[in-house]
């Protein structure tokens, strides 16, 4: 595995799964785009919104932003905006996964480009 694998690991083991109020406010950033690309890939917005209802929807916008990723933001916001459909957020949904590259690939980019900053 190289290097780059390896700091991406390291990231989802040690900085993920660590309480919001122990890390700084990148790393916050970041562990909020990682929740939100984990649960989009396994449940969508629905499964999102069940499992992280607390999450401050404007702290998830700025944090996408953040990481430069504005047509997932406002991708976002517009699931916020809109109700929920009988079969769930279909369109926003299918969008999400239509983009290029994905937020997880955004994402592992900015671990990268911010490894000294995300591993204190």
């Amino acid at each position: 595995m190289d290097e780059k694998s390896l700091r991406w690991n390291r990231f989802i083991d040690e900085v993920c799964d660590r309480e919001m109020d122990t890390l700084s406010e990148l790393q916050q950033k970041a562990v909020l785009c990682f929740w939100y690309d984990t649960e989009m890939n396994s449940g969508g917005h629905s499964g999102y919104f069940d499992c992280y209802p607390d999450t401050d929807p404007q702290a998830l916008y700025d944090a996408i932003l953040f990481i430069g990723y504005k047509e997932i933001a406002d991708n976002y916001k517009k699931a916020l905006t809109e109700e929920e459909e009988e079969n769930g957020w279909v369109d926003t949904d299918d969008a999400y996964y239509e983009f290029s590259p994905s937020l997880c690939e955004c994402l592992s980019e900015f671990v990268e480009n911010h490894k000294d900053v995300i591993f204190l």
